[in-house]
């Protein structure tokens, strides 16, 4: 996977200003300027690559990404390999398209290694504001199912963010929350 390596080093170039966004852009890719993260982030997805990934998602940040596809970003937020779950909740809520719903409710709910300090399960709730935030039948449907969860701290948050929807719904604002 020598391309990897080129282009991890290529990022990193960028990110410790040794490298303009101009010349990064005529070697990461073609030159014209354009540079396919959905693209880039399969590849690093199917190898596997955590520390790909991380800097694939630091470079979207700098240039600004648009997301023309979330099904890379559906598949990532699932994957127990690499530890940028956060993050890619947050583009997820970004985007808040439907097709998200079902694999926000099984982020919310992932038992990862790198998170056990985290005793406040963040990336939970995390996956629940962000169903709030797409907040159609479906995204309600999965906030209910977390609201009956095991665990006391997620049943809350779900609890919280459900409210929040059903208020909204009594006062007539329907989709749109933030």
């Amino acid at each position: 996977m020598e391309l990897l390596a080129i282009k991890k080093s290529l990022i990193l170039k960028l990110m410790m200003n040794q490298l303009n966004i101009s010349d990064f852009m005529c070697q990461f890719g073609d030159c014209s300027g354009n540079v396919d993260l959905c693209k880039e982030l399969t590849i690093a997805r199917e190898a596997e690559d955590a520390e790909l990934v991380d800097l694939l998602l630091y470079l979207s940040a700098v240039v600004n990404y648009c997301y023309y596809d979330v099904d890379i970003l559906n598949q990532l937020v699932t994957d127990p390999w690499h530890q940028k779950h956060e993050e890619v909740v947050r583009l997820l809520a970004y985007y808040k398209q439907p097709s998200s719903v079902n694999h926000l409710y099984e982020a919310a709910l992932l038992n990862l290694d790198y998170r056990d300090y985290d005793e406040d399960f963040v990336l939970a709730n995390k996956c629940i504001r962000a169903l709030e935030k797409i907040q159609d039948q479906n995204a309600i449907e999965k906030m209910e199912l977390l609201a009956n969860a095991d665990n006391k701290l997620i049943r809350q948050y779900a609890q919280k963010h459900l409210n929040r929807v059903r208020h909204q719904e009594e006062k007539g604002h329907g989709n749109g929350s933030t």
